[in-house]
This record gives C-alpha cells, sequence and structure tokens, in this order.
C-alpha cells in the first residue's frame, strides 16, 4: 500500500482474524472493531470519488455503483491481489470463509485512518481501486439477481455476503457449487451451480424472494431519478385516456379532470 505505519501495533490488530486469539486471551484485540471502521470510511471515500467522477449520474446509478466497488465480493478480489492473506492472523482454512481477506482488508483501512487520516486514506484507496478495477467494466456490468442484493444491501446499510464451497458429497460429474447469502450473518438464500457465479445467481435469486427485493421496481429506480426534469413524461400522458396536449393547452373547463375522476355526492 506504500505506506510506513506510526501505529504498528494498530495495523497488527487489523490483520489479526478473531480465529487466531487465544481463548485465554481476551485481552488481545481482533479486527472487527476497526472493520466496522473501514466499513464506513469505504463508503464515504468511494462515494465522494464517483460523485466527482460521474457529475451527471443520478443516485440510483451512484448506488449502483458503489454497491459493486465495495462489495465483498470484490474486496476479497482485492485483498487477494495485494496478497493480504500471507500476513494475516487466521487459524481457519483458507477457503473455509471467503470473506475473511475482504474483512480484514476493510479493517486495514480503518486502521490507515485512524493512523494517517482521511485524506491520505483516500488517496491510497482511491489508487487500489483505479489500478485493480477497470470502472468502466464494472458500468458496464448487468444488473442481475445479485447486483440488486448488493444495491438493497448498501441502501439499507445490511450486510452482504456470499459464502462458496465446493459440495464434496455430488456424485456427477464436473465439479458443482454451493452458495450461501448471509444477510447481517443470517443465511437469506442458498443455491447451486457447476459454477460460482452461477451458484451465486441461483442463492440471489432465493434471497431477492426472501427479502421482497423487487427486481421490477429495483431495476426502474435509478433511470427514475436519473432522467432529466425536461425527459420525464408528462402526469397526464401516464393517466388512462390521458393525451399529449401543445403546451398551454388545458382541459375545457375541466371536464377531462372530472370524467376521470369520479366523485361520490355526500351523504345529507
Amino acid at each position: 500500500m506504500g505506506i510506513t505505519p506510526k501505529d504498528l501495533p494498530l495495523f497488527r490488530q487489523a490483520l489479526r482474524h478473531s480465529s487466531a486469539v487465544p481463548d485465554d486471551r481476551p485481552d488481545i484485540p481482533d479486527n472487527e472493531r476497526l472493520e466496522f471502521l473501514g466499513d464506513s470510511v469505504l463508503d464515504t471515500v468511494v462515494g465522494r470519488y464517483l460523485f466527482k467522477a460521474y457529475p451527471d449520474k443520478g443516485e440510483g446509478f451512484l448506488t449502483r455503483m458503489r454497491s459493486k466497488l465495495v462489495s465483498r465480493h470484490q474486496l476479497s478480489i482485492l485483498a487477494k491481489q495485494v496478497e493480504i492473506e500471507r500476513v494475516m492472523e487466521v487459524n481457519i482454512g483458507r477457503n473455509q470463509d471467503t470473506s475473511v481477506p475482504g474483512n480484514a482488508m476493510e479493517a486495514l483501512i480503518g486502521a490507515l485512518f485512524l493512523d494517517k487520516g482521511f485524506e491520505r486514506t483516500n488517496a491510497v484507496v482511491i489508487k487500489l481501486i483505479t489500478a485493480h478495477f477497470d470502472l468502466k467494466a464494472v458500468e458496464l456490468e448487468d444488473r442481475d439477481s445479485k447486483s440488486r442484493l448488493l444495491e438493497w444491501g448498501q441502501k439499507r446499510r445490511k450486510r452482504v455476503e456470499f459464502v462458496l464451497r465446493e459440495d464434496s458429497d455430488h456424485g456427477g460429474r464436473g465439479k458443482l457449487f454451493v452458495a450461501e447469502v448471509h444477510v447481517d450473518g443470517a443465511v437469506r438464500g442458498t443455491g447451486k451451480g457447476h459454477s460460482k457465479k452461477k451458484a451465486e445467481q441461483d442463492a440471489a435469486r432465493a434471497a431477492n424472494r426472501a427479502l421482497g427485493v423487487s427486481e421490477q421496481a429495483d431495476a426502474t429506480e435509478g433511470n427514475q431519478r436519473t432522467k432529466p426534469e425536461e425527459d420525464r413524461p408528462r402526469r397526464n400522458s401516464r393517466r388512462r385516456g390521458g393525451r399529449n396536449r401543445p403546451p398551454g393547452e388545458s382541459p375545457a373547463n375541466g371536464q377531462e379532470r372530472v370524467s376521470r375522476v369520479q366523485r361520490k355526492p355526500r351523504p345529507n
């Protein structure tokens, strides 16, 4: 990351998973508190970066982009690219919990914020993102079930994680993967597939159904918010029986409005 820590124990804590803390040494801090802080700092850094990078885009687009960039999946990819596992303290299997490297990445960002301040942290995070991710490719990603679920979690401040494992009991040919969607630690959807991506999509669809995440409402929300005012359809054109009028023309004697809204007479 190109930094020289002032508070080295703080960075060691950021790399210490709870599984590495002995039961008889509760005084040794793990990285969970720093992970919490890093999550908030990361949201702010990425949000500000996208706000400046896309001045003509609306809230829906910016939220989708941020949810993709700070998702647990992307953080785990970034953690592997910077080889964070080589310096982590963890006592679980490397493939047992795929969220551990991403969590450590967030904790490291939290430690960096406490040690160096916001502006230095901002510069380091943006450098990492631009070096390891193609923003154009992220922008063009299909808004599939997984993307919708991640956006839902981002808006509601829910922690959404995908946990993958290979089905060892599978007797057929080829590998079969099982994916679980964890929302704030609770399993809300499971899925299977012969690729990791298909298993995650299957699990995301199940979680969306369980959580009531509407595909249609979610897919149109961003587009409606990002349209300029002059491009939005006139309210009357969306009503039953409405028609497009030239500017300045109004219904004669209010008859069109009355014909649409049947008012019940008040009882004497």
